[in-house]
């Protein structure tokens, strides 16, 4: 077993360090390793790979060197702070309303998207399927003409669809889930969300449909529900020319993510009229990054858009008899009206059959690995024989394939047995439907003859009967699918053991289908896998219910087994297998079927699909996300074991290309033209060699260095004058001009060798740039001996693109506790320094240029003079008034100290005369001339109105009995020693002799916002009784105004 000196020892030779510095530490302090500590040698669990496997690993990582991430960390440079600093409420009230009406717009927008789609695809299935109308014939030669008009529309609609793939947008193929969900995780895939795109996208999919391919409009409409979030929520268009100036609130990676996001829920939202479904269909597969703003906004997205769909589908259908209209009786995946299907009486299941519906999850997810595994050696092939820039074979695979599909299901319908159609809809019956309870058909009230030709359709049976296999095989997916789940729940057939489908019509469609749905997903065309599953696991399911039936008649039992039930739960088994998604499905599921009552069975059936999925393989999107060869990041609860025995300096890149925070342009364009790096640090003294340590000054993105160029921003002459005059802005309106000319959305950046060929000689042979304002100040940084499994929490948590590594021993300046970064806290210190309490601390590091005065000064140097301060707080009288609450203690020992009593309502009274009037403090310019001078010290607020006055020399240490149970921190003043060890770490000695850190800053603060309130009150008070009373002396306040000011302070005296 190796020690911990023989580890360390290891380590530095593997990153290179000479030998003479293993003695001792980087100070000199000796080694860091406690004398009583002997590490277990590490467990190589999960990452030995040796021969081919390790081929396969640095070609999957050649592949993710290809791929570009997005920095979801917020700016936070000079130009940014200044502009967040200078924000009214009235700006973030602003932002605020302009996401929720972003959101709606993306439901509105999503909402006209899914009526022009559904529209145009019931178009192309009437024509379809209606072209070969009276050419159905008995003989031979009938057949063939109808099946080669059948298949030849199949086929030119398929060629409609491919060609938009093939010649117009190649990432418009697929599903788009997994290429929505790599994005929403941080990766960056080029052309993902543009215009063009999303035309291809959506537009092919109506195509794909309506040429029988078995496909569903789930998929694309998630990628078109994300491209329409993105677009709308940057306010311009590259494709189109445009950008608002006004709207850019969310032109950055952040917010445009979370409005992707938004977009993909409307999506599902629309495509299965299922608003809650949707949401969480995102939340739990699509966003990597949740947050409660993005849920609730997206709640009202997806909402906006299901109605917005509905209120045009009945305008469509009855605009004249809008008013009354009757809303929310129709299911998505509804065969009949709510009031007509009465799911409480029509959906059951017997608690016996909890085992078969877990074995049903079983087998969905021995189903949906069958499918992962046979997709992805189909995709393997495709690969090699038709790849993805042959444009011609890609399109011609599409055509072959939608011809193969037609084919097959036109031969089933044509081979198909024939049954007598039921006797409540057959010829001789009224039209009144009473057999049917006079039932209430989609949208209106449909004739004998209508139900008739639409469910049971006679194709080549004679007269009186109907097809079996037409019902499923000639007809469109969605549709088949409903005659799955509820054709003979409302007793058309007459009676309700009569079943509509043999077991070898179920039988065939489900082979028929798997197999199609295998070799489809991931053709050169837009599909969606939603639809197809559900139809597979629906057939599984009736299948599954038969057999059970029987064998309960068998047994001669007279119990009522529940079909429906049976199809709705086996559908949800396939889909989960194959996605592995659990919450969402159950919800979607239940939303477009109404099967509120098979809750129970969903969840344990869903559950089982995805434990008995994940033993074998990944779920079908996350298994082409790493076909793909993106640099996925999973959660780090599902990352490995392997994060967990590393260190992050085993694993870091040391040899980095740095910058100079000002440095010749000539050399800027060159480090950029030879490296392909996103961000570079900027250092004053870069590393003489790999593995050195140097001063990380702040971080610089290359396309920010780019914009920065091609803009001729911040450049400086020999001489170090600025091409822009002595500041980079004279005005607001110009330093967010500056920053939108900076924004990456939708703004594109050329390449460095572009941007050089675009600037002039002169510019690249003798000027400079400054980087200093506009680098990243605060760059996220990790510990170099920290287990890699915390660098990888950061950056999936984070969102992070680049982390910089820390030394082994970094230096310290202070502490931060929770109590220290809450809400509270924030407040109280700035209303500390509104009263002049305080003052900000200088920044510990240079600007390029100094911004002009702040009108803050003005304000400090009008308190100062004695002039009357602006007033502008009446806009916090809303926020006062929700955290004006009282205070109630969890138990008793959590109940607050004396010292902390009534913070809420009352104010301690004063037990000695009120204190002298403060000195005026030095005008505001003297104190930064002599700023650099002075040391921290803390804030000095007088309490002698509750103690006995502070002393100019600090009193004595206290005893380690003084000491309470938690210790308070002091408020450094701003301007003094900024940079050095101030924090709540350091010793303070107040008058009862206590020591001050963490926990108590929030108390500081309370104290001095309290005292200045109390010596308010007390001002008012003298200047009410002077009034009143004459002054008995002019240094001096009278008695009477002294106890009426002591009144006015105590509690007991107020109101």
């Amino acid at each position: 077993m190796e020690t911990f000196e023989e580890y360390e020892m290891t380590s530095r030779l593997a990153r290179g360090e000479p030998s003479s510095s293993l003695d001792a530490g980087s100070d000199g302090a000796g080694p860091t390793s406690p004398a009583n500590y002997v590490p277990t040698r590490t467990e190589l669990v999960g990452g030995v790979v040796g021969g081919n496997e390790t081929d396969v690993v640095h070609m999957r990582l050649k592949r993710m060197a290809a791929f570009d991430s997005h920095d979801y960390d917020p700016t936070d440079n000079d130009l940014e702070e200044d502009a967040l600093r200078g924000r009214t409420r009235e700006d973030y009230r602003r932002e605020q309303r302009w996401k929720w009406g972003t959101s709606v717009m993306i439901g509105a927008v999503m909402g006209v998207i899914a009526f022009v789609i559904d529209g145009l695809v019931d178009k192309l299935n009437l024509f379809r399927y209606g072209v070969i109308g009276d050419k159905v014939g008995v003989d031979g030669m009938s057949r063939f003409v109808a099946w080669l008009a059948h298949v030849s529309v199949s086929c030119a609609f398929a060629a409609v669809a491919g060609v938009l793939v093939s010649y117009v947008e190649p990432l418009a193929a697929g599903s788009g889930i997994p290429e929505l969900k790599t994005y929403l995780n941080g990766v960056h895939l080029k052309g993902l969300l543009r215009l063009k795109t999303v035309v291809a996208k959506l537009g092919g999919i109506s195509f794909s449909i309506g040429a029988g391919l078995i496909a569903g409009k789930e998929g694309p409409f998630v990628h078109g529900g994300g491209l329409v979030g993105g677009g709308l929520s940057a306010f311009g268009s590259n494709t189109l020319g445009f950008k608002l100036k006004n709207m850019k609130w969310f032109r950055n990676d952040r917010h445009k993510r979370d409005f992707v996001a938004i977009g993909t829920a409307t999506g599902v939202a629309v495509a299965f009229a299922a608003p809650i479904g949707g949401m969480l269909f995102t939340v739990e597969e699509g966003a990597s990054f949740y947050n409660s703003d993005m849920l609730w906004r997206g709640f009202l997205a997806t909402c906006t858009g299901v109605l917005t769909m509905h209120w045009l589908e009945q305008l469509d259908f009855d605009a004249g008899d809008f008013a009354r209209a009757r809303f929310g009786t129709h299911r998505d995946f509804g065969l009949y009206t709510d009031s007509e299907a009465d799911y409480s009486k029509n959906y059951w299941w017997y608690f016996w059959e909890v085992p078969i519906f877990i074995a049903m999850g079983v087998c969905g997810g021995l189903l949906g690995a069958a499918f992962v595994n046979l997709n992805v050696k189909i995709t393997q092939w495709r690969a090699k024989h038709i790849p993805v820039n042959d444009k011609r074979k890609r399109l011609l695979e599409v055509i072959a394939i939608a011809g193969i599909t037609s084919t097959l299901f036109f031969f089933f319908m044509s081979v198909s047995p024939c049954k007598e159609i039921p006797e409540p809809l057959q010829v001789d019956t009224s039209d009144n439907l009473n057999d049917l309870s006079n039932s209430t058909f989609e949208y209106g009230v449909e004739t004998r003859d209508e139900i008739r030709d639409d469910f049971f359709k006679q194709l080549y049976c004679p007269d009186g009967q109907y097809s079996v296999y037409g019902q499923l095989f000639y007809n469109p997916l969605a549709t088949s699918f409903k005659f799955l789940l509820h054709l003979g729940e409302v007793g058309e057939f007459g009676v309700d053991s009569a079943h509509p489908f043999p077991i070898s019509a179920l039988f065939w469609y489900f082979i028929l289908t798997f197999s199609l749905m295998t070799v489809t997903y991931g053709v050169g065309a837009p599909t969606g896998l939603f639809v197809p599953s559900l139809a597979v696991g629906a057939s599984f399911g009736q299948l599954v219910g038969r057999i059970v039936a029987s064998i309960a008649r068998t047994r001669g039992s007279d119990v009522a087994i529940n079909l429906h039930a049976y199809a709705i739960i086996g559908a949800a088994a396939n889909l989960g297998g194959a996605t592995r998604m659990t919450i969402s499905i159950t919800v979607l599921v239940m939303e477009t079927t109404g099967s509120m009552q098979l809750i129970i069975p969903l969840m344990l059936t869903i559950f089982a699909a995805k434990a008995v999925g994940d033993k074998y393989t990944h779920g079908i999107y996350d298994t082409h996300i790493k076909i793909r060869g993106a640099p996925f990041l999973e959660e780090p609860e599902l990352a490995g074991p392997t994060g967990d025995k590393l260190r992050v300096n085993e694993v870091m890149c040391d040899d980095l290309v740095t910058l100079r925070p000002v440095m010749r342009i000539k050399e800027l364009l060159q480090i950029l033209t030879e490296t392909h790096h996103g961000a570079y640090p900027v250092t004053e003294h870069p590393p003489a060699y790999a593995g050195e340590e140097f001063e990380l000054h702040g971080s610089i993105t290359r396309n920010l260095v780019l914009k920065m160029l091609l803009h001729r921003i911040s450049f400086v002459g020999e001489n170090g004058s600025s091409v822009t005059g002595m500041n980079l802005f004279s005005n607001p309106r110009e330093r967010d001009e500056l920053l939108e000319q900076l924004k990456q959305i939708p703004f594109k950046v050329p390449s460095a060798r572009e941007v050089a060929h675009l600037m002039s000689e002169d510019d690249i042979r003798t000027m400079s740039i400054d980087l200093r304002s506009f680098m990243q100040r605060h760059p996220s940084v990790v510990h170099g001996d920290a287990r890699l499994s915390r660098a990888y929490r950061q950056f999936r948590t984070m969102g992070l693109r680049h982390m910089y590594v820390m030394p082994s021993r970094p230096r310290v300046v202070g502490l931060l506790t929770r109590k220290d970064v809450i809400q509270e806290r924030a407040s109280l210190t700035l209303g500390l320094y509104a009263r002049g309490l305080a003052r900000p601390r200088a920044r510990t590091v240079s600007r390029t240029f100094e911004p002009p005065a702040d009108a803050r000064d003005a304000d400090a140097d009008a308190r100062d003079a004695g002039l009357p301060e602006p007033t502008s707080r009446t806009a916090t009288e809303d926020d006062d008034a929700k955290n004006d609450l009282p205070y109630i203690p969890y138990y008793s020992n959590n109940a607050q100290d004396d010292e902390d009593a009534g913070v809420h309502t009352t104010i301690p009274p004063p037990t000695t005369p009120p204190p002298p009037p403060r000195r005026a403090r030095r005008p505001v310019a003297a104190a930064r001339r002599d700023s650099h001078r002075r040391t921290t010290a803390p804030v000095r607020i007088n309490t002698s109105h509750r103690r006995h006055h502070r002393s100019s020399r600090a009193p004595p240490p206290p005893s380690p009995r003084s000491r309470p149970r938690s210790t308070r921190s002091r408020l450094p003043v701003a301007g003094r020693g900024a940079g050095r060890v101030s924090g709540p770490v350091g010793r303070r000695q107040n008058p009862r002799g206590r020591l001050a850190s963490g926990t108590g800053a929030v108390d500081d603060v309370r104290r001095a916002t309290r005292d200045a309130e109390t010596s308010e009150r007390l001002d008012r008070a003298k200047r009410n009784i002077s009034h009143r009373a004459p002054r008995a002396s002019s240094r001096r306040t009278p008695r009477i105004a002294r106890v009426a000011a002591h009144r006015v302070a105590s509690p007991r005296h107020r109101g």
